[in-house]
């Protein structure tokens, strides 16, 4: 199966070797730390240096690159015959302190100087240091993952490597046996003089008899000194890939930009199988995602696979975070369910991408981003990928030749963009004049020419209502967009005012996707009025339907979207007419009203809504917008959405602190602790319950107070400690009775059900369970219904009573499965094949039992998991016996 690598990771591990100053302009090669205070490289790379002379290691490790350099053994200093350079080619340099002592405080990696020859094809990663630009000295070298093929070795020992790129200055680097997770060979040179493809390597079996003792030392203990080596390495997961491509615009009226694409296309070549990282700049709306879906269009064949994921940096809200877009394309490639994603966090959101996408080639978009950070994680620079970031700014991702700044169009491609949309019965001189009152921006044109080709406007209707342009062609800067908005202003105003509205309204609605339920709020009319306006601005090219996925017939839910400068723009006139903060407050009263129900089935309502509805609770600090912010949270747990939950809860404690509320606040740190739970971090959960129970005692707050210690509980029941969970329940209990809060009391109780169980009284669990059974019945809660029989049928299986818990667990399973839950359908599941393995009917117990590890996986309940663990045990040691 094929393995990922994490470059980032193992350049820790790479240094460059170069005289003074350091600075790369006296650059001769690579090398890697191998043992304490030593580095590993080629004699010939060292060949500069005599022996005791001083010269530099440079490092991303401080006290490394700190350290100075000396040649501490080499082999012979000439090349031989056939131009390589005399077996084996090796050099060992010494670290030393400004003491003179070896520099030791430094990472290492996992050597493996027993690795066989192989005996056919196979893939090897090298890790140097190169020159981005070789010709040029002031060209700064870059660490590089290059991949080769292992091809045959000679008559000396070197291994042949085939297909991988030979940059200058990579002599002296690690070869990387991917499988096995350890460098297996130094790189020495191309192959021959000259050659473009290919090297040639020294396996680390030449260390030895009398050569590099202290390096074959450090190997033979297997020592990996950092986690981030052996963490380096990912298998690929077992998953069919499929595509997530879907960007906003697409290549049907894409025209010109053929020295950019050109461009693009040369730096893919010029790789020569490296991973490529492109970027492309330019003010919003001058065409960036257009071309890059262009060039992914035309360059499709090249790849596996195409992702791409819209970061939304420029829309005025919250953008998306690395981890956002992780698990956004996880579940879009179909490597992760939604449910499994909220229980991931970056870092393994990201191990878990990189183990999809290894092995193969694939084409990545990321638009509109517009910091590095937001890149954390997800660029994968596997052989063969390619990778183009959009944005408004200037990001260096790699080096500067692969940054391409879009200016607006030429006057011939302007002219084409808009006849390819309205069609060419237009007259040249007025499409000429159009395009350049325009400013040539693909956005205006766009937008225009579809105005002229829903027949809404004359074209010299809108030529009329621009003004000349201002000598602005060219400039990137704030100015160029306010001269845009002024490019609008004619669609704008050639609207109703029931669109202009709408407009307005679209523009301050903080969501990437608008649904028709929310803009209806938003312009406080009803929904059929809503869709009335939004097909007017649909005809007039300032939105469109969004037909990507459907709503199940849900009229509320129908998505609308535009360019971000279109967005930009209607959140500029809201602002100008006043009518943007009541807008966002009639939003934020719809949603309150939307979430203060009890909508039971409705999880598809709030996945379509969530991320507008987290959009919106951070546009304001008002006492409104806190209370939004707890309402997303309570809505995040329940449909295990824990990001939105956070980010709800936690703005929410931050306006009740200013609002001086401690009660409020006290429920906000408490919708922390649970958001902490259920990911299973404890110590956080603990952290926040007790916080949220301190501010709760001060505020006289009995409901909270309950909940508080509720949490704590939970906490200390999921660590084993009976005692301190019973006395948390306990004190939850007359919290929630001195507030008659009798619903939650019932939540107490099987609390305290499931502690009598680990103490193992099952008499005293079953009373319990009966006793909150009872109760959920005379309320008519069927979820505290099945999970009351559910606790029964636990207890009573526990007791060994194996026919009464096979009638609970049934009688819980139908229940679960009538209420659409199933997570809890499958804990009954779980608990019949402990039935069947009481009963020693192992072939029965392994069915349920597996059965019920598919439906924890496929909903990742990582903590059922753990038990289910246990009981695969318990099994396989029957079995054994």
């Amino acid at each position: 199966m094929s393995v990922s690598i994490d470059d980032l990771r193992l350049f820790r591990f790479v240094v460059r070797i170069e005289a003074d100053p350091g600075d790369g302009s006296a650059f001769v090669g690579s090398g890697f730390l191998a043992a304490p205070g030593l580095v590993l490289t080629c004699a010939h790379v060292v060949n500069w240096f005599e022996d005791g002379e001083s010269f530099r290691v440079v490092s991303a490790v401080p006290e490394v690159n700190a350290a100075r350099a000396v040649v501490s053994e080499r082999s012979a200093r000439e090349a031989g015959p056939d131009e390589l350079w005399a077996w084996p080619d090796l050099a060992v340099v010494e670290l030393l302190d400004a003491d003179g002592r070896r520099e030791t405080r430094h990472p290492l990696p996992r050597l493996d100087l027993g690795a066989p020859v192989p005996t056919g094809p196979v893939r090897r990663r090298a890790f140097i240091a190169a020159r981005p630009n070789p010709d040029s000295a002031a060209s700064v070298p870059v660490l590089r993952g290059v991949d080769f093929r292992w091809e045959s070795v000679d008559g000396q020992g070197f291994w042949w490597l085939a297909d991988g790129h030979a940059l200058p200055g990579m002599s002296g680097g690690m070869l990387v046996d991917p499988e096995r997770g350890a460098i297996c060979a130094v790189i020495n040179n191309s192959r021959g003089l000259g050659a473009a493809v290919g090297s040639v390597a020294t396996p680390l079996s030449a260390l030895g008899n009398g050569f590099g003792e202290a390096v074959r030392a450090q190997a033979a203990t297997g020592f990996s000194a950092v986690p981030e080596w052996d963490t380096a390495f990912t298998r690929r997961s077992d998953v069919p890939w499929r595509d997530t491509w879907n960007p906003g615009v697409t290549a049907r009226h894409f025209v010109g930009r053929t020295t950019e694409l050109q461009k693009l296309q040369d730096n893919l070549e010029k790789a020569g199988g490296l991973a490529v990282v492109q970027s492309i700049g330019g003010f919003g709306g001058v065409g960036k995602t257009a071309l890059a879906v262009a060039f992914a269009e035309r360059c499709r064949d090249r790849f596996d696979g195409r992702v791409f994921h819209d970061f939304e940096s420029y829309r005025g809200t919250r953008a998306d975070t690395a981890a956002d877009a992780l698990g956004s394309i996880l579940t879009g490639i179909g490597a992760a369910t939604p449910k499994e994603v909220e229980l991931l966090d970056h870092r393994a959101r990201a191990e878990r991408w990189r183990a999809a996408a290894v092995g193969r080639r694939l084409l990545m978009v990321w638009d509109n981003v517009d910091s590095l950070d937001q890149l954390d994680g997800l660029l994968i620079r596997s052989e063969g990928c390619a990778t183009i970031v959009t944005t408004r700014d200037v990001i260096r991702i790699d080096d500067a030749d692969r940054t391409l700044r879009l200016d607006v169009l030429q006057e011939a491609d302007a002219i084409a963009m808009f006849l390819e949309i309205a069609g060419d019965r237009h007259p040249l001189e007025q499409v000429t004049e159009l395009v350049r009152r325009d400013l040539y921006v693909p956005v205006l044109i766009a937008t225009h020419a579809r105005e002229v080709a829903n027949e809404e406007v004359a074209l010299e209707e809108i030529i009329e209502d621009l003004p000349e342009p201002a000598a602005v062609r060219g400039q990137t800067d704030p100015y160029l967009q306010r001269d845009v908005f002024d490019r609008l202003e004619g669609s704008y105003r050639r609207l109703e005012p029931e669109e202009r509205v709408a407009f307005r309204a679209f523009g301050a609605h903080p969501g990437a996707i608008a649904t028709l339920g929310s803009l209806a709020a938003a312009m406080e009319c009803p929904v059929r009025e809503a869709s009335r306006r939004m097909r007017g601005l649909i005809r007039a090219g300032l939105a469109e339907r969004d037909l990507n996925e459907t709503n199940g017939g849900d009229r509320d839910l129908r998505r609308y979207r535009a360019h971000d400068l279109l967005r930009v723009y209607g959140a500029h006139l809201a602002e100008v007419e006043d009518d943007l903060t009541g807008s966002r407050a009639a939003l934020a009263q719809y949603y309150l009203d939307r979430l203060g129900r009890d909508f039971g089935n409705r999880p598809d309502w709030f996945a379509a809504e969530v991320e507008t509805i987290r959009a919106l609770a951070v546009t304001d600090t008002t006492e409104k917008f806190g209370h939004l912010g707890r309402f997303l949270g309570y809505r995040g747990l329940r449909y295990s959405r824990y990001d939105a939950a956070e980010t709800g809860f936690s703005l929410a404690e931050k306006i009740d602190r200013v609002l001086g509320d401690g009660r409020r606040t006290g429920h906000s740190l408490w919708g922390q602790g649970e958001v902490a739970r259920l990911r299973g971090q404890f110590d956080e959960a603990e952290a926040k319950y007790r916080a949220a129970l301190q501010l709760s005692e001060t505020a006289g707050d009995p409901g909270g107070v309950g909940n508080a210690r509720r949490g704590l509980a939970e906490v200390a029941q999921m660590r084993g400690d009976a005692e301190r969970a019973e006395a948390h329940y306990l004190a939850a209990m007359d919290a929630y009775s001195e507030g008659g809060f009798t619903h939650r009391m019932i939540y107490v109780e099987r609390g305290l059900g499931r502690v009598a169980k680990l103490r193992g009284d099952v008499t005293l669990a079953v009373a319990r369970f009966n006793t909150a059974l009872e109760a959920s019945r005379s309320e008519g809660d069927d979820y505290g219904i099945a999970f009351a029989i559910l606790g029964l049928g636990d207890a009573v299986c526990a007791a060994g009573e194996f026919e009464a818990a096979e009638e609970r667990y049934r009688e819980s399973m139908d229940l679960f499965d009538r209420i659409g839950d199933p997570v809890g359908s499958a804990c009954a599941m779980h608990g019949l094949g402990n039935v069947a393995l009481g009963r020693g009917d192992r072939v029965l117990a392994r069915e349920r039992l597996e059965a019920a590890a598919e439906a924890y996986r496929k909903h990742h309940a990582a903590r059922n998991l753990e038990e289910l663990a246990a009981d695969f045990a318990r099994l396989e040691a029957s079995e054994a016996h």
